[in-house]
């Protein structure tokens, strides 16, 4: 497949020739959360195309932020994964995530548009000074518009996983799609919302009130 460039010396330019194309940034924020089968990415990203999706993975893997992998046993299936230099490009859209909260998401979903708890989850990802989550080890269940996904607190990070049964989480925490997308763009505290009854924690109040302080005005 010919690889089409802007031929400008620009780190803009560059990364945009590497991952620019549509449906390349939303493969590596599936991946942001952990590895994913082809299944998986292809559930996730509706209207892609296997074809397509095929192509986009082939090229990620060539330019070396992606590789292929096999899930422990039993499953050993074969799983995609973010290398390094994968997880750093992760790293680097994160204000792009905050910025498109603020400018480019409507405050409520449209109907048909697909919601998914890791994706409202990743906001908050890097939004909090490692120092206030040091001490913390926890585990919160969001459960966005019906579905769910886990926020994990430990070693200083938070970071998103699916929901899989295997873990029991510290505190459950139901919210909306659009109040995740008000307190991540700044519209809104989770205090405000939380007093707005936006908002229904269930759980450990230590571990609760440990998430609130560390995210403090977001989350």
């Amino acid at each position: 497949m010919t690889r089409r460039s802007y031929d400008q010396y620009c780190g803009l330019a560059g990364a945009l020739d590497l991952v620019g194309e549509r449906w390349t940034l939303l493969i590596v924020r599936e991946l942001m959360t952990g590895p994913k089968r082809y299944t998986d990415l292809a559930d996730a990203l509706r209207g892609i195309g296997t074809s397509l999706l095929a192509q986009r993975l082939a090229k990620l893997e060539a330019d070396g932020i992606l590789v292929r992998g096999r899930m422990a046993a039993p499953a050993a299936s074969m799983v995609y994964k973010l290398t390094e230099t994968g997880e750093e490009l992760g790293r680097a859209l994160m204000p792009l995530v905050l910025w498109g909260l603020r400018h480019a998401v409507p405050e409520e979903p449209a109907e048909g548009v697909q919601v998914r708890a890791e994706w409202s989850l990743l906001a908050f990802t890097h939004s909090a000074d490692p120092a206030t989550l040091a001490g913390i080890e926890a585990t919160f269940e969001f459960v966005v518009d019906g579905t769910s996904a886990m926020l994990r607190i430990e070693g200083g990070r938070a970071s998103v996983v699916q929901a899989d049964g295997s873990t029991e989480p510290d505190a459950t925490i139901r919210i909306k799609a659009s109040t995740v997308a008000a307190v991540g763009s700044g519209r809104m505290s989770v205090i405000e919302a939380t007093a707005a009854g936006r908002v229904e924690i269930e759980g450990d109040p230590e571990a609760v009130e440990a998430l609130i302080v560390a995210f403090g005005s977001t989350l």
